[in-house]
């Protein structure tokens, strides 16, 4: 537990009717970060309204989006998945160290892997880091990322095809690394196709759009 105090507090269940997680602490800790609702929803690119359902609890939160809003407020995943009771949630002012996130972690040893392995890391690139790499590089250079992707992609699925290697593997690790494969090749299509768009050269018009017809 790497939120205040995670000694004896309760985490709750699985919204089991509807799928996902109950994020009780949700609330406790965006009013710790000094956000409001609204503020929180456009970091993590969802509906206000999505937001308050899972904080009132009328609703369940997917994982990906828990491990997002986790992410956005610097917590673990089990933090918002804490009760706290009336007493905690109005310690509001208290100031709290930021730490280091699950996601963060995972993203820091992807990165590593990859480079040992395939001598690139892309894939382990935040989407919004990785779209704005690429806005500032020359048609070339996107290309190259792209099918540097390709086999980093290539090589994790492989890994994790293998029985064997992926025997034990924690389940927020396997979520991040199914949230990066499931990331392809869409994303690369939107690198190419922005690219595409902004380029005048007709070699490079031409080049992106031979990428392009090989990824489709």
């Amino acid at each position: 537990m790497s939120g205040d105090d995670g000694v004896g507090r309760e985490l709750a269940p699985p919204f089991t009717k509807h799928g996902g997680f109950r994020l009780p602490g949700l609330k406790h800790w965006r009013l710790r970060r000094g956000l409001r609702q609204a503020d929180l929803a456009q970091r993590t690119d969802q509906a206000q309204t999505q937001l308050s359902k899972i904080e009132s609890g009328q609703r369940g939160c997917n994982p990906a989006l828990a491990e997002r809003l986790a992410e956005v407020l610097e917590v673990d995943l089990e933090d918002l998945r804490t009760k706290y009771d009336a007493e905690e949630a109005q310690e509001t002012s208290k100031p709290v160290r930021p730490r280091i996130t699950h996601r963060q972690v995972h993203g820091a040893y992807l990165r590593m892997l990859l480079l040992r392995a395939v001598g690139s890391a892309y894939a382990a690139m935040e989407e919004g880091e990785l779209v704005k790499h690429c806005e500032q590089s020359l048609w070339e250079e996107v290309i190259e990322v792209v099918w540097a992707r390709k086999r980093e992609i290539e090589f994790l699925k492989e890994l994790m095809e293998d029985a064997e290697t992926t025997a034990g593997l924690p389940e927020q690790v396997r979520l991040f690394l199914d949230g990066t494969l499931e990331g392809y090749p869409d994303l690369d299509i939107r690198l190419l196709a922005a690219a595409r768009r902004q380029e005048r050269s007709e070699e490079g018009h031409e080049a992106l759009t031979k990428a392009l017809r090989e990824l489709l």
